[in-house]
């Protein structure tokens, strides 16, 4: 069943290049931000952690 949804993906990305590359490109770029994001506030977060009443 996966090989199957893969196909249809496959093809689908070979039809519609522009789309797709629109697409894929939007996705890595909303990861990417969201990555960095989580990162400044996990660093946001640690500062001055080594006080006791921080």
């Amino acid at each position: 069943m996966i090989r199957n949804y893969l196909r249809v993906a496959l093809r689908h990305i070979a039809r519609n290049k522009a789309y797709s590359s629109i697409n894929i490109g939007g996705l890595a770029i909303g990861m990417a931000c969201c990555i960095l994001i989580a990162q400044y506030v996990a660093y946001e977060l640690s500062y001055d952690n080594y006080h006791v009443d921080s």
